[in-house]
């Protein structure tokens, strides 16, 4: 009897489902697509009853006033027989309808967490946690959906027909972007170490893979062999590092991290050590220098669709957890963290803009441009300010758009190329090609940071939280390193403008999917840098932090 009332009392946390819809909605359907690529011949057989199940919850849901989730259910429910009928035979088309159709839902689900949960009523934002404080719905959680999610979403289009091309259009393709970016938003809301840990390595993981599709071709094997050990021994340094905070602290929980780490009876030692090794780990992530020496090899070597994807989505989720990390855990260990991390990134911003300079191959030269680029988002880390944290939100989404339609157009040219794409491919292409080169160069001056696009309004708002932060020092490098960028940047505009194409060289692919990925990417990189001011405002509500 004793034990039995004991049982009653226990205290079960309240699961608040909204806080995680979006993630709890891709995770349903990349376990699905999985089971329709199992199921062959016989796709019917598990479309249908899981379009049943779907369409049943999403009328549950209407029925009790939670109208937009049940929505968003019943339309993936139709949407997924709906795709098998219209494709008996392509496989692949049924698995990118199917995450498409997820993708664009859990955007949809995103906005309606911030109309309804998160929103204050004028403008700005109230953070909440959930699981008993695992997961924090906040700016970094919400900015951190929306830049995954339209990058996955732009992505799939972009690399349908590559990877038709390269015949590595294989089942698992999607089911495992969808687990990707599962990780990604999941980093983007961990509030604890080990949420942020589990997600981290879930991600992880399936980008090891999505490296390595390309089976018969080395290259791809060796980026994703070196991929997978490099970041094996970082994820273990990083362990190690969260291992000693929490011998430091006695709690796992960022915001208890943060409140005791700069207490006097903390054993200050010990948390120098795990802060330490917490940044070479995270800095791997993110590709700042001198942790940067998986990117170009793995960049060149995976499939372009999944180095795009990469490039930007994997980047947005990595800072995401710098700034729970620094900004959440660590905020009383400012004066150890903050002179470090600004060493770090004015290494990155002009290690990345020389090498830059020197590369032949495309891929490796945007490469060295991320190393850049993440020098440029850690100055608003380094700021510790409202208008820094909004200022990295907002750059990463810039960045994410411009990079997404460079890499569109690499993917257009080396379709048809079959192999690498160098500087001397670019000949004459604004004369044969002057969309594709055109929207190059636009992506290109982007990251470059010219007005009036999405990189310059991206720039301008991290010098300036840089500045006001009293970091006058680390934005004049960064304004050395754009002008540095800038000229290999223009330089590919040259080779593209100026110069005369060779006779034999084939023109740049075109589809449906390919050609509505790249201008979607174009257009948002003038739409952001022609109007940014929307954006701008949800960056700033997001600046609110679950501390």
């Amino acid at each position: 009897m004793v034990l039995a009332q004991d049982a009653t009392t226990l205290d079960v946390p309240d699961v608040a489902w909204s806080s995680f819809a979006p993630e709890l909605l891709l995770t349903a359907a990349a376990l699905v697509l999985l089971l329709v690529a199992i199921a062959r011949g016989r796709q019917l057989l598990v479309a249908a009853p899981t379009g049943v199940v779907a369409v049943g919850l999403g009328v549950w849901l209407v029925s009790t006033d939670v109208v937009v989730p049940g929505a968003v259910a019943i339309v993936w429910g139709l949407a997924l027989p709906a795709a098998v009928f219209a494709f008996p035979h392509r496989g692949s088309l049924v698995q990118a309808w199917g995450a498409g159709v997820a993708l664009a839902g859990a955007l949809v689900l995103t906005g309606w967490q911030f109309v309804t949960v998160l929103g204050d009523g004028a403008g700005g934002m109230t953070p909440q946690s959930a699981l008993a404080g695992a997961l924090a719905n906040d700016g970094i959680a919400f900015f951190t959906r929306i830049t995954v999610y339209l990058t996955a979403l732009i992505v799939l289009p972009l690399g349908y027909g590559y990877l038709r091309d390269r015949r590595i259009n294989r089942a698992e393709v999607e089911p495992l972007l969808l687990l990707a970016v599962v990780g990604m938003a999941a980093l983007g809301t961990a509030n604890d170490l080990i949420t942020l840990f589990v997600a981290l390595e879930v991600l992880s993981l399936a980008l090891y893979v999505l490296t390595g599709l390309a089976r018969r071709d080395r290259r791809s094997q060796e980026a994703s062999l070196k991929y997978f050990v490099m970041g094996a021994v970082a994820s273990a340094i990083l362990l190690y590092g969260m291992a000693l905070m929490y011998v430091a602290t006695g709690s796992l929980s960022l915001p208890t991290i943060g409140s005791v780490v700069a207490l006097a009876g903390t054993n200050q030692l010990v948390s120098a050590l795990g802060l330490a090794l917490v940044t070479v780990g995270i800095g791997f992530k993110v590709a700042l220098v001198p942790f940067h020496l998986w990117t170009p090899d793995v960049y060149q070597g995976a499939p372009t669709n999944i180095t795009a994807f990469m490039a930007a989505a994997t980047k947005a989720a990595g800072f995401a957890a710098v700034l729970r990390l620094y900004l959440v855990a660590f905020p009383g260990l400012q004066g150890l963290w903050a002179p470090v991390l600004a060493v770090l990134a004015a290494a990155s911003m002009l290690y990345g803009a020389y090498v830059a300079l020197v590369q032949r191959d495309l891929k490796r030269m945007l490469a060295y441009s991320s190393i850049t680029h993440a020098g440029y988002a850690t100055i608003g880390v380094v700021a510790v300010t409202d208008a820094g944290l909004s200022g990295t939100l907002w750059y990463l989404l810039t960045y994410a758009v411009s990079t997404l339609g460079a890499f569109g157009c690499v993917i257009a040219i080396e379709r048809r190329r079959r192999g690498e794409v160098a500087l001397v491919d670019l000949r004459g292409l604004g004369r044969t090609s002057p969309a594709v080169a055109g929207i190059l160069a636009l992506c290109l001056l982007s990251l470059a940071g010219m007005p009036p696009t999405a990189g310059f309004v991206g720039k301008f708002v991290v010098f300036q939280a840089g500045i006001e932060a009293g970091w006058t020092w680390l934005v004049v490098i960064g304004v050395l390193s754009s002008i540095v960028a800038a000229f290999f940047y223009l330089r590919i505009a040259g080779v593209m403008f100026l110069e005369t194409a060779d006779d034999d060289r084939p023109l740049p692919a075109s589809s449906l999917g390919l050609t509505t990925g790249i201008a979607v990417s174009a257009t948002l990189v003038v739409f952001l840098g022609v109007q940014p001011q929307a954006f701008l405002h949800l960056a700033d509500a997001a600046a609110a932090l679950v501390r």
